[in-house]
């Protein structure tokens, strides 16, 4: 395990017991709060563990007119992270805190609603506090010590990728509803997907391109290595494309949640340690636009690839069956996409998976730090997954499916 970074163990001298208090006055809309002892901050993260903010942790001991007990509530605090480097490029002027304030203070309360009206439920932790004046923060209830833990490995088995596939599907159906009915959610579209300037992704296409030259030179790759040597420079322009949304005649659109991995996942367990439950955090990147976005990032980046090459047509199976079973309880009167139209989505934003093969697979079995987003983004040293077997085998191994798809042409 790394080193906690000074940020990460040093919250700004604001964000205080005073400042506390008046959140939980405010939050519980009592005035006669006090508190009965300070509160002890605490990193929110594992070291370096976080891209797009900083978060502590602490629990806050309160006593009030209206209650006899001491009383206590677990917070976690999100603030934006001190930019540098990759890490500005990632941040500056994408809108990313705006969307997440949005999201629980408006969106998510309203999927919540629609879907507990017919008798769903949709598990996302409680809004406690969201300001950009005098200091931007995000105060949450830390679920944690409710028995949610965090998703360090990816999910091992179809059985326990349930709960997260249904919940995926659960989060597009309410999203098709209430654009439908009462939201509009095509504005939420986040700048750096579709940027013409690359913007925070640009490092990943650098990335991408330095490996259609790595693999010119792999053994038992010959037939795949001038694919790749074709594609190079033109995966700016093929992500655009995925994330632009789809005209009205020409596919569908949800919300996605968009940065969809195995670290933004809560889990319950049960006694012998399987996963019972899930939960999806971190709604930064919400991005309107094709379904295929999220359902791509469930086999790619959500389940290992044991499970990925075993149970790929039944976890999309999965999640069409229970969107339409959402939009069906929620009384969707429009026209349900069918299982034909996902599949045609997936094919058509399918180099979203090509993508995640090439680029994001890495981050599964190489530890990157910040350092080393920065040496490629400056064009220093090489990719390290370039030197990994275990990377190496899984890219080897997908590379004929994504060729015979077509989606290396």
């Amino acid at each position: 395990m790394g080193q906690h970074n000074a940020d990460e163990l040093q919250a700004p001298s604001w964000l205080n017991n005073q400042f506390l208090l008046e959140v939980i006055r405010k939050a519980q809309n009592d005035q006669s709060l006090t508190l009965c002892h300070g509160c002890k901050l605490r990193p929110g993260t594992n070291a370096g563990d976080h891209y797009a903010s900083i978060m502590f942790r602490t629990t806050v001991h309160y006593r009030s007119a209206r209650y006899h007990k001491e009383q206590a509530i677990s917070l976690i605090m999100k603030l934006p992270a001190q930019a540098e480097g990759f890490k500005k490029d990632l941040l500056e002027g994408n809108g990313l805190f705006e969307t997440e304030m949005r999201m629980y203070s408006e969106v998510l309360p309203a999927m919540s609603k629609a879907l507990k009206e017919v008798g769903e439920h949709l598990e996302v932790p409680r809004l406690i506090h969201a300001s950009h004046k005098p200091h931007t923060i995000i105060i949450l209830e830390d679920v944690s010590p409710k028995a949610w833990l965090t998703g360090r490995e990816l999910i091992t088995s179809y059985e326990e990728a349930l709960p997260t596939i249904r919940n995926v599907a659960k989060f597009h159906a309410a999203s098709y509803f209430l654009n439908q009915s009462s939201m509009d959610l095509s504005k939420n579209c986040i700048d750096m997907f579709t940027k013409a300037d690359g913007g925070a992704f640009s490092i990943f296409y650098k990335s991408f391109d330095a490996f259609c030259d790595a693999v010119q030179g792999w053994a038992d790759c010959e037939k795949f290595a001038a694919k790749f040597q074709n594609l190079k420079g033109t995966t700016q322009k093929k992500i655009q494309q995925v994330y632009t949304a789809n005209a009205k005649d020409s596919g569908y659109n949800v919300l996605n949640h968009a940065d969809l991995h195995w670290k933004n996942l809560l889990h319950k367990k049960s006694p012998n340690g399987r996963i019972k439950d899930s939960m999806l955090i971190d709604y930064q990147c919400c991005h309107w636009g094709s379904p295929a976005i999220d359902v791509i990032s469930l086999v790619d980046l959500v389940v290992d690839h044991e499970t990925k090459k075993t149970y790929r047509k039944e976890i999309i199976y999965e999640y069409y069956q229970h969107f339409v079973l959402i939009l069906n309880k929620l009384g969707f009167l429009g026209c349900v996409p069918t299982l034909a139209d996902l599949h045609m989505e997936l094919l058509k934003k399918g180099y979203l998976e090509v993508f995640h093969v090439v680029v994001f697979e890495q981050f599964k079995h190489v530890q990157l730090t910040e350092n080393t987003f920065d040496d490629l983004s400056k064009g220093r040293g090489e990719n390290p997954g370039f030197g990994n077997e275990s990377y190496l085998e899984v890219v080897r191994a997908e590379m004929p499916s994504l060729m015979y798809k077509g989606l290396l042409d």
